[in-house]
């Protein structure tokens, strides 16, 4: 009744409030920038400084700041779309806006330059780390003078290098995070991230036209080669020689037809499309060229093809001669269903080169371009195009509802399709992303079924559901992607559900929110509940393989609690599948587990209260989610110590570790003295500040290595707040310091004591254990 009765509130609320979309005027699967130059065409005309006659103008732009504020982050446009504004703690502070000024003219400085990529921290990496071209990244802010002084020269170099390089474009104010993580510490800083390269340098000449130009054809690392006349006279009449279509530039009487430069950036456009050359003909030894004849594509020979050299002339520049070029280009095979079909078995029995297929009905020239102009851009992959209007039967059964729309057919023989948008950047960034994903496959309505109705033998499936529609589904896909690269098909298959096309599949097996993430093995279904990213799907999916997690029934709930009960503690965590503090709660849950799994009398377990619902009624749980301890010695199983701390790891770690047998002993100057310097124990002292973080989240962990050594060493907290003048003749600089002592000296003797670096008890316990024992080597050597 609790989970209806949220739901339900949630409808109320979200139906009477004001939708964030609705008011900026934006699709729910609208992308940033058309988010920002949305709100930018409000704030211009809505701003108070221009409605002054309008007393609720304050009012009505803070809603619409709210609403920007909060669509702008992937992050919080998730929680947004799954929980409304209940979904923020803070969401009745009001926000500040800037003058109008600054939506005018400083607001989204690129947001209408289509040259210009603009880049944020969720595909920054994915997009210019190991690219096939090189890219040049602007890093500014708006509010700087210089940033907008370069601007202009920003947008002409964009415009001038399309399809040569990538020209990137990241506003530090929007995403101080990933400006900060690169270590950008000026605007404008500008980066040079060469091809097929994880790291970027960045440039240091002048910020003119001219020079970032210079720098630009410089990094190309082009050389076009220069063919011999009688090569060329040699390939004109034996046309079986063009292995590849060449592209010949020609110079008459060293008459330039286009600037070195320009010939470079075809060049950079085209490469591992064509072979580029270049023929120099002396005056009367080219007679069957004409004077106006820029360059000559040459095309491969093929059966149904009369071969003929193509002329290309009047070119005025580069723009021109890449028009002329992609004329001559072919389209991508156009398949058959037949033929798709055979590809797919074939790559199923034996993986080789994937495929990327357009899905059309009719044609368009704008597709014709994309078509033709995509192997410039990705050229490790077959290219083809199939006919819905002839072939429907089998985009039905690919899920192809919209038209174009793009798949890839995969090594091995998984199939996804794109959702993002039909411009070439999009296309290829999906094709590059999806192509390594071979272990990644959208599911047909068959398929779904027969995993969920235990009929794919012993297959594991992690599935994702989701709409195409859902910002936080697309957010989520590149993720899947890279977490499928490290398994395996023997040991899980990723799947994904459209369940816009599987509308029935979704409401019959109640999925209410999109994404919704589960791992299915056999009879057992996992819900994933953590953050969606790659790191914690593998996580997840290793914790369930290995569990850290105990899980508790009514069948063995007994059996293991009254087990060594006067010396095992249990931590159990009672929880329901649709609470989302429970769902928060999940990851750092596991955390703590892997954590303690290291100290044997300690148990982390949970217990699904939807699932064993007696048992949560025995234990008297009566909210979700419910943290009990069971310490030694119980003699009650009802008698179990509750904790009501917050949700995060090191909290409950710190409040588990008060309940440990071996102490944590607060040292004071004397006890320092008498019973530390004494030289009769081994100790590890912890010197902290109580002010300081990381002294606050290793303390449980000197708790939990406390317990590893309980019969060897001695363990201590010393607090350099309380005792500066102590800390500082031992030598400690920074917190926390941990410094082992095993013999008799004075405290300004700081050469005896042996300081280690730790940040949790696996490092402390390695670190303490390697000196114990070279300790006994020692000793062994000076008898």
């Amino acid at each position: 009744m609790i989970k209806y009765a949220i739901i339900f509130l949630t409808i109320i609320y979200l139906t009477s409030a004001e939708d964030y979309y609705d008011l900026l005027g934006v699709s729910k699967s609208a992308d940033q920038r058309e988010i920002r130059k949305a709100f930018k065409t409000i704030a211009v005309t809505h701003h108070p400084d221009k409605n002054k006659d309008d007393p609720k103008a304050h009012e009505k732009f803070i809603k619409l700041t709210t609403a920007y504020e909060v669509l702008k982050d992937p992050e919080s446009r998730k929680k947004y779309d799954l929980y409304g504004e209940e979904g923020f703690e803070n969401i009745n502070k009001k926000p500040n806006y800037h003058s109008w000024n600054y939506y005018k003219y400083n607001f989204g400085i690129y947001d209408d330059d289509p040259q210009v990529v603009t880049l944020n921290r969720n595909d920054y990496f994915e997009n210019v780390f190991n690219s096939e071209k090189m890219w040049l990244v602007n890093f500014y802010s708006p509010m700087c003078h210089f940033c907008h002084h370069l601007a202009p020269i920003w947008r002409k170099l964009a415009e001038e290098f399309e399809g040569v390089i990538k020209v990137g474009a990241v506003n530090c104010e929007d995403d101080f995070q990933l400006c900060q993580q690169i270590g950008i510490t000026g605007y404008p800083a500008l980066l040079y991230i060469a091809k097929n390269s994880t790291s970027g340098k960045q440039y240091t000449g002048e910020r003119t036209h001219n020079a970032i130009k210079d720098f630009i054809l410089n990094k190309l690392n082009i050389n076009i080669p220069e063919i011999s006349l009688s090569n060329w006279k040699r390939l004109i009449k034996n046309n079986e020689l063009i292995k590849k279509p060449m592209l010949v530039f020609t110079y008459k009487n060293k008459e330039e037809c286009l600037s070195s430069d320009d010939l470079l950036k075809v060049a950079a456009i085209f490469d591992k499309t064509l072979n580029i050359q270049l023929l120099h003909c002396k005056e009367n030894e080219c007679d069957d060229i004409s004077d106006n004849t820029c360059a000559i594509f040459l095309p491969t020979i093929s059966d149904k093809q009369t071969w003929v050299p193509i002329y290309l002339k009047n070119i005025e520049n580069v723009k021109d001669l890449i028009e002329q070029v992609l004329e001559q280009l072919p389209e991508p095979k156009s398949l058959t269903d037949n033929e798709f079909e055979e590809i797919r078995r074939e790559l199923r029995k034996e993986p080789g080169i994937g495929w990327l297929v357009c899905f059309y009905i009719g044609h368009s020239t704008e597709l014709d371009l994309i078509l033709k102009k995509l192997p410039n851009v990705i050229n490790t992959i077959n290219l083809g195009k199939i006919n819905c209007g002839r072939y429907g039967y089998l985009c039905n059964t690919l899920d192809v509802n919209r038209y174009p729309m793009w798949g890839v057919l995969k090594p091995g023989g998984a199939f996804e399709l794109s959702h993002g948008k039909n411009t070439i950047h999009d296309i290829a960034k999906f094709t590059t992303s999806s192509i390594k994903a071979d272990n990644l496959w959208a599911l047909s309505a068959d398929k779904v079924l027969s995993i969920l109705q235990r009929n794919s033998g012993k297959e594991v499936w992690f599935l994702d559901w989701y709409a195409p529609w859902c910002p936080p589904c697309m957010q989520f896909l590149p993720e899947l992607r890279k977490a499928s690269m490290q398994f395996n098909k023997s040991v899980v298959h990723f799947g994904t559900i459209d369940c816009t096309v599987h509308s029935s599949i979704c409401r019959k097996y109640n999925i209410r929110s999109y994404p919704t993430a589960m791992l299915i093995n056999g009879t057992k279904t996992y819900q994933f509940t953590a953050h969606k990213t790659a790191t914690n799907v593998i996580q997840f999916i290793n914790d369930i393989r290995n569990p850290s997690v105990i899980q508790l029934s009514a069948t063995n709930f007994n059996q293991y609690l009254e087990k060594d009960k006067d010396k095992t503690i249990w931590i159990v965590d009672y929880f329901v599948g649709w609470c989302a503090p429970c769902q928060h709660l999940a990851p750092e849950w596991t955390a703590v587990a892997k954590i303690l799994n290291i100290l044997p009398f300690v148990k982390v377990a949970n217990v699904d209260c939807e699932v064993e619902n007696n048992l949560c009624r025995l234990q008297e749980v009566g909210s979700y989610p419910n943290i009990r301890l069971y310490p030694r010695d119980r003699k009650n199983l009802n008698k179990a110590i509750k904790y009501d701390g917050p949700h995060k790891m090191w909290h409950m770690l710190k409040w588990i570790s008060t309940y440990f047998p071996t102490k944590v002993y607060d040292l004071d100057p004397n006890s320092l003295r008498k019973k530390v310097f004494s030289g009769k124990n081994v100790w590890l002292v912890d010197f902290y500040a109580p002010w300081c973080d990381h002294c606050q989240k290793l303390d449980p962990h000197i708790s939990i290595a406390a317990q590893l050594f309980s019969n060897k060493v001695n363990f201590g907290k010393f607090n350099c707040e309380l005792y500066h003048t102590q800390c500082s003749q031992a030598g400690v600089k920074a917190y926390p310091t941990l410094i082992i002592y095993d013999r008799k000296h004075d405290i300004k003797d700081v050469d005896k004591g042996f300081q280690i670096m730790a940040t949790s008890s696996e490092m402390i316990k390695e670190k303490l254990s390697n000196y114990l024992n070279s300790n006994k080597k020692n000793k062994r050597d000076e008898l």
